[in-house]
């Protein structure tokens, strides 16, 4: 009888060690350049608490969340300067899930193009890009591909296109760069 009772003691503690556990699944995911979302898939135990702090753990911001159902709360942190920011989610139980991120990342253009219809059938198109790449310059008539041209000086272009039996639907240039930007210029 005694090994019987240590038998379903242990059988009971083995079980209890594989049971499954209340805890709740939190996601923190950066949504855009500034934007945070915190998710639950399910119902949190209790009052969850978000905090968000920088890079010297000085606390910007705290967020005391009470549900009874799974959720998802973004944060838009454009107000934030820039730098390195860290988000822990707890609850009674202590720390469920961190996360850091940083809240911006400049991208600074590398090629500026400007058309202006100068005449009747003449537009001024205005290039300068800032990487000295190889610099490709195509002219549509409407959606008819009508003039290719490669720019043998990439640093800046300022040039006049007379073009002859326009269509009507529409000058459009496509200023096109080796290290991959592409972008429609029209003189709208």
């Amino acid at each position: 009888m005694k090994k019987l009772f240590t038998l379903l003691f242990v059988a009971g503690i083995a079980a209890g060690a594989f049971a499954k556990t209340e805890g709740t699944s939190v996601q923190i995911r950066k949504t855009e350049t500034t934007k945070v979302a915190v998710a639950f898939n399910e119902a949190p135990q209790g009052t969850v608490i978000v905090r968000i702090t920088d890079s010297d753990d000085r606390l910007i911001m705290r967020d005391r969340i009470s549900k009874n159902e799974a959720f998802a709360k973004k944060y838009d942190l454009k107000a934030l300067p820039q730098g390195n920011y860290t988000i822990e989610v707890k609850d009674d139980s202590g720390v469920l899930s961190t996360a850091s991120f940083t809240n911006f990342v400049a991208e600074t253009p590398t090629v500026f193009s400007r058309v202006s219809q100068l005449g009747d059938n003449q537009y001024r198109l205005l290039v300068s890009n800032l990487q000295a790449k190889d610099v490709e310059v195509m002219i549509y008539d409407g959606d008819k591909l009508i003039h290719t041209e490669k720019i043998d000086n990439p640093q800046g272009l300022h040039k006049i296109y007379t073009i002859e039996n326009v269509s009507g639907a529409g000058i459009n240039f496509k200023v096109k760069t080796a290290s991959g930007f592409e972008g429609y210029v029209t003189s709208l």
